[in-house]
């Protein structure tokens, strides 16, 4: 196995880690913030938004090495938006072809995570020399 693939496959693992325990984290907030009186909306958009934060952080530092600056936080947002829509795709064109909502949820998953972690390898998070012209978060 080359080195590039086995870069590869570690940086997918740890993609995946940081999956893990970012949907622990945001999962904890989203509860905790129910449980102090928040409607369920509330609650699910400040664990939402929080977990993108996290995982944004996490990624860059830990998953891909690279820089965190305001360019790749934009870019990394675009792929959040791109693979849940291809997530929101494939639960729906399940749905419709299985009438099973469980299989359609699961079935989005896998999707969700291989275009998260091709879009942020490839373009979001991809490493560049330093430029002067970014600016750190």
């Amino acid at each position: 196995m080359s080195a590039s693939v086995a870069d590869v496959r570690l940086q997918f693992l740890k993609y995946l880690l940081v999956g893990g325990l970012n949907t622990v984290l945001s999962t904890a907030i989203i509860f905790g913030v129910q449980a102090a009186g928040s409607s369920p909306v509330v609650a699910n958009m400040i664990g939402y938004a929080i977990g993108i934060l996290v995982s944004f952080a996490l990624n860059s530092k830990f998953t891909f090495k690279t820089a965190a600056t305001r360019e790749s936080a934009l870019r990394f947002l675009v792929v959040v938006l791109v693979s849940y829509l291809c997530n929101l795709g494939t639960v729906l064109f399940t749905l419709r072809l299985t009438h099973a909502p469980y299989l359609a949820q699961v079935s989005g998953i896998p999707v969700y995570l291989v275009v998260g972690f091709i879009g942020n390898k490839y373009w979001a998070l991809r490493g560049e020399p330093s430029r002067s012209d970014q600016q750190p978060l």
